[in-house]
C-alpha cells in the first residue's frame, strides 16, 4: 500500500495498520469518522498527485490548512510522496502566504476546501475525497527512491526580527527521530482517541498527528473541544490530549468554578509552550479526575523538532519535583537529544531532531546552528537551571523572543513591521500578562503634525492585513517618549508598565 516514499519512512507503521485493519477508525472530524483504509485513499490520491518523475530534490509544496481530516490527509500525502510541505493557514492574509509561496518556491499547493483564494503557483491540486473511500488500496508503481534523511520534509515560518518571518527547514531525518519516542513518552497506542487540538499551520499538530496514526490510534477533531472540553472529552473518550499551557491553566480554573470532573478515559495531558507556575499545578491537583490523569510538561523549539525536554509534574508514578522557586521544570532530554549549558546559562541542543537551517538565511542559520566537539548544535536563546535529579528550568531569554497564547513573537519582528507605518517615529513591543493570559501590547510615538489616533488605527490595518494574528498587538498606544536605560536603550518593561495602568483606566 505504501507510496515510494512510505515505505522507507516514518509513515510506514501508518500504512501497515491500513493494509491489516482497513476498518479501523483513523480520524474522527466533528462526527465523520474515517477508516484507516478510507484515510490511506485520501493520503495516496495526493501522493499520487505529488510524486515527482524526476530524481533531483523538488520545491516545497504548500499546503492550505484549515484545522480538518482533509488538511491531515494533504499533509500525510506531501510527505508519502516525499516532498515538504509548508502549511499555508487560510485564516491568514493572503499577502503573507504569497509571499512565503514566492520565497519558498511553491509551484504545487493542495487546496483541500474552497477559500475564494487562488494559490498563485502552477498547479493546485483539489482532491475528490470521497467520505466513504475503499477499504483498502493499492499502491502506485513507485517513480523514485523514498526521501533521503536529509531532504526537507517541511517548512515552517516563524516570527523573526527584521519584519520578515523565518523559513525553519526540518529534514525527515529529525521527523523519523522525534516521532517513536513521543509515541512511548505519551502511550500512544491501538484503542486510543487522541484530540487534534492545534492548528496543521504549527509543529505542535505533528505531535498529535503523527503518533497517533503510526501507532494505531484514533485523531479526534472536535470544533468544541477549545469552549466544551470537558464535555468534547467525554462524548469522544479521550485518552490524550496536548493542550497549550495557557489553555490548560485556564481550563483547569473553569473546570474548578464550575465543579466539573475530568472524564474517566483521559489518562494524559501534555502540556508546553509556556513556563508552568507551582499555583497552577496546585489547582490542577485539586481538580477532581486529576489524580490518575498523567500531566507532562514538554518543551521544544520548531528548529529542533518538536519535542526536546519533557517531565511528569502529577499523576500515577510522577516523580517527587525539585524546589525551584516557582516556576516548575521543562523536563530531562528525550533519548534522542544532547543538551550543554554555556556560561551565560543558555541551552544548546544536539542531535538527529535539528532543523537544516533557515530557508535561504545563510547568516541567520550560522548564527543559531553551530559545531562543536563533532555535534552541531542549535542555540536555544533559552536561559536554564539544573535542578536537583538534572531536571531543567526555564530562567528567561537571552533575546528579545517571547510567547503569545503559545505563538514564538520575536519583539523586534513587530517593532520592525510597526516602524513601516506611516505616521511612526519609534516603537516599543512587550508582553502582558492579565489573569493567566499573554497578549501583546505596542507603544509608538507618533511624528510630529501626525494624528496619533489616525496613525494607531493605520498600523492595526496594516497588520490585520499582512500579519498573522499572533503579531497584531490587542493594544496600539501612541506615548509621547518610550523608556530608555541608564546606556541610552529603549527599556521595553518599562515603557509598557508606565502607560498600560493608564490606558487600562480609561477603558
Amino acid at each position: 500500500m505504501e507510496s515510494s516514499a512510505a515505505s522507507a519512512s516514518f509513515l510506514e507503521p501508518f500504512f501497515a495498520t491500513a493494509r491489516a485493519d482497513p476498518g479501523r477508525p483513523a480520524v474522527v472530524d466533528n462526527g465523520l469518522v474515517l477508516t484507516y483504509g478510507t484515510f490511506a485513499a485520501w493520503v495516496l490520491e495526493v501522493a499520487g498527485a505529488l510524486e515527482p518523475r524526476a530524481a533531483k530534490p523538488q520545491p516545497p509544496v504548500g499546503v492550505v490548512v484549515h484545522h480538518s481530516a482533509r488538511d491531515v490527509a494533504a499533509i500525510l500525502g506531501v510527505l508519502a510522496a516525499g516532498r515538504a510541505y509548508v502549511p499555508l493557514e487560510a485564516h491568514h492574509p493572503e499577502a503573507r502566504l504569497e509571499a512565503i509561496l514566492l520565497r519558498v518556491g511553491c509551484r504545487e499547493a493542495v487546496a483541500t476546501a474552497e477559500t475564494g483564494w487562488q494559490p498563485p503557483v502552477e498547479q493546485v491540486v483539489r482532491p475528490r475525497w470521497a467520505p466513504a473511500a475503499v477499504a483498502s488500496v493499492t499502491a502506485p508503481a513507485p517513480r523514485r527512491p523514498g526521501p533521503r534523511p536529509e531532504d526537507p520534509a517541511y517548512v515552517l515560518f516563524t516570527s523573526g526580527s527584521t519584519g520578515e518571518p523565518k523559513g525553519v527547514v526540518v529534514p525527515y531525518r529529525a521527523v523519523a527521530a522525534v516521532v517513536p519516542p513521543l509515541r512511548a513518552l505519551y502511550g500512544i497506542g491501538e484503542g486510543e482517541f487522541v484530540l487534534h487540538f492545534h492548528g496543521a499551520g504549527g509543529d505542535t499538530s505533528l505531535e498529535e498527528i503523527l503518533p497517533a496514526l503510526t501507532g494505531g490510534a484514533t485523531l479526534v477533531l472536535d470544533d468544541g473541544a477549545r469552549d466544551e472540553f470537558a464535555r468534547v472529552a467525554q462524548e469522544q473518550q479521550l485518552s490524550v490530549a496536548v493542550l497549550p499551557t495557557g489553555f490548560w491553566d485556564g481550563l483547569t480554573g473553569d473546570l474548578l468554578h464550575h465543579g466539573d470532573r475530568l472524564p474517566a478515559s483521559l489518562r494524559t495531558v501534555v502540556i508546553g509552550g509556556e513556563a508552568v507556575r507551582a499555583d497552577m499545578l496546585e489547582r490542577w491537583r485539586r481538580l477532581g479526575g486529576t489524580e490518575d490523569v498523567r500531566l507532562l510538561n514538554t518543551y521544544g523549539s520548531t528548529e529542533t523538532a518538536l519535542v526536546t525536554h519533557a517531565v511528569q509534574l502529577a499523576g500515577p508514578g510522577a516523580p517527587a519535583l525539585p524546589e525551584t522557586g516557582g516556576d516548575l521544570p521543562i523536563g530531562l532530554p528525550l533519548p534522542h537529544v544532547g543538551q550543554r549549558i554555556d556560561e551565560t546559562g543558555e541551552l544548546h541542543v544536539s542531535g538527529p531532531g535539528l532543523a537544516l537551517g533557515y530557508h535561504d538565511a545563510p547568516e541567520a542559520t550560522a548564527a543559531r546552528f553551530g559545531e562543536r566537539d563533532g555535534a552541531r548544535w542549535y542555540r536555544t536563546g533559552d536561559l536554564v537551571d539544573e535542578a536537583a535529579g538534572g531536571v531543567l528550568v526555564f530562567r528567561g531569554r537571552s533575546d528579545h523572543q517571547v510567547k503569545i497564547r503559545g505563538f514564538r513573537v520575536d519583539l523586534l519582528d513587530v517593532e520592525a513591521l510597526i516602524g513601516r507605518c506611516p505616521g511612526v517615529s519609534s516603537v516599543a513591543a512587550a508582553r502582558v500578562d492579565r489573569a493567566g493570559h499573554s497578549s501583546l501590547a505596542a507603544f509608538f510615538v507618533p511624528l510630529p503634525d501626525s494624528e496619533p489616533g489616525e496613525v494607531a488605527a493605520g498600523i492595526r490595518d496594516r497588520l490585520t492585513r499582512t500579519a498573522p494574528p499572533h503579531l497584531v498587538p490587542s493594544l496600539i498606544v501612541p506615548v509621547g517618549a518610550l523608556e530608555e536605560t541608564h546606556t541610552g536603550k529603549v527599556d521595553r518593561n518599562a515603557t509598557r508598565d508606565r502607560h498600560l495602568s493608564t490606558v487600562e483606566a480609561t477603558r
